[in-house]
């Protein structure tokens, strides 16, 4: 009975592990199914990519490699993918 309930809980510990994606984040195979709301820190993101699907999105990575969707039409969207593009255009020109 021991190994039973000790074989349980090893399968329930690696299927935890094996979850990727929590909230807003994207797992990498996977398209956006919602839209984080509210502003990330522009200070916090590395990156960022466009998705096409059912739902057009902004991927953001932040530092961490968490990958966050957001609505390209928001405000806030906009004006992040602006600062990265010219975040990394100054740091091209010091190069």
């Amino acid at each position: 009975m021991r190994l039973l309930i000790l074989a349980f809980l090893i399968i329930c510990c690696r299927s935890v592990y094996n979850v990727e994606g929590v909230g807003t984040e994207v797992p990498e195979k996977t398209i956006c199914l919602s839209f984080h709301i509210q502003p990330l820190p522009v200070h916090r993101i590395k990156a960022y990519t466009f998705k096409e699907g059912p739902m057009k999105a902004v991927i953001f990575i932040t530092k961490r490699g968490l990958k966050i969707c957001a609505d390209p039409e928001v405000k806030w969207v906009k004006a992040a993918v602006r600062s990265v593009n010219k975040n990394s255009t100054i740091r091209k020109g010091m190069v």
